[in-house]
């Protein structure tokens, strides 16, 4: 049975209502999830795409007896996705505009399976070792607002200027935007890659960490990290001194964000440290 020994969940913004991230702990599972940052700016009844894929994907999860494998997760995820989309009437819609679908990534532990799946960019640290699942085409968009941002410090602003008044991010959003046609696409195609938005995936393409007999603790979070560790106070200061170093991300940690217009950090952050039986 996971126990949770020590948490955080906080938005860029620093403002609850803005927080796309979430987690949850059962008798059964553990998992972290990151639903991704609204690029449309349309809400759903009042919540972000984002917002909503976090919350299917958690009731999902919470609703899970123990024994279910991943395709059965993720069936299961898909059809709560279905409903979604009928009811808010958005299946004909995400035709057309699919950065208008709710999506997200989780790092999901099952106790049964004892199996870590990392579905999309988030992380995990187990047994000494961390892992991280990126994807190439937010390499790509990072790089496209570090090359703007590090022209206008070449014409002459400041750091200053930049964190008080950023416009990278917009400028970068129709890049974000066209990436959404890479979703889940054969892993081996150009850009693929895998985010949580109803479709069928491609199993093959999760990272899946096996976690040994005898280990007896774990650590899930999403992206909002550059790296996280056994613990939350150190991933906690190695997130503070790579932002006091590098609070544009275009050097250290290469984002599509920096910590600017008033933000806290570069993205939402969340991150479990989770306690497990050790034989089973």
């Amino acid at each position: 049975m996971p126990q949770l020994i020590e948490y955080v969940s906080i938005s860029k913004t620093g403002f609850e209502k803005d927080m796309e991230d979430t987690y949850s702990v059962t008798d059964t599972h553990a998992a972290v999830i990151d639903g991704a940052t609204n690029v449309s700016g349309q809400l759903i009844a009042g919540k972000t795409p984002g917002q909503h894929a976090a919350q299917l994907i958690k009731q999902t999860i919470e609703s899970l007896q123990g024994p279910e494998t991943i395709e059965d997760i993720i069936t299961q995820i898909n059809d709560s996705y279905a409903l979604f989309y009928r009811d808010y009437q958005l299946t004909e819609v995400i035709k057309t505009k699919p950065f208008l679908r709710p999506s997200a990534t989780m790092a999901l532990y099952s106790a049964y399976a004892r199996k870590i799946w990392l579905i999309g960019d988030c992380q995990c640290y187990v047994n000494g070792q961390h892992y991280q699942h990126g994807k190439e085409v937010d390499a790509v968009t990072s790089q496209a607002r570090r090359l703007l941002v590090e022209a206008e410090l070449a014409k002459g602003k400041s750091v200053a200027d930049i964190i008080a008044s950023d416009t990278s991010f917009e400028m970068i959003k129709p890049l974000i935007q066209a990436q959404y046609v890479f979703t889940n696409q054969l892993p081996s195609k150009p850009f693929s890659y895998e985010v949580i938005n109803g479709d069928p995936l491609y199993i093959e393409s999760f990272q899946v960490i096996d976690v040994p007999v005898g280990i007896t603790s774990l650590a899930l979070a999403s992206d909002g990290y550059p790296h996280i560790f056994a613990t939350l106070t150190e991933t906690e200061s190695h997130l503070k001194h790579v932002l006091q170093r590098d609070p544009l991300c275009i050097y250290d940690n290469v984002s599509v964000r920096g910590v600017t217009n008033g933000k806290i950090s570069y993205d939402d952050r969340t991150y479990i440290h989770v306690r497990i039986p050790p034989f089973c």
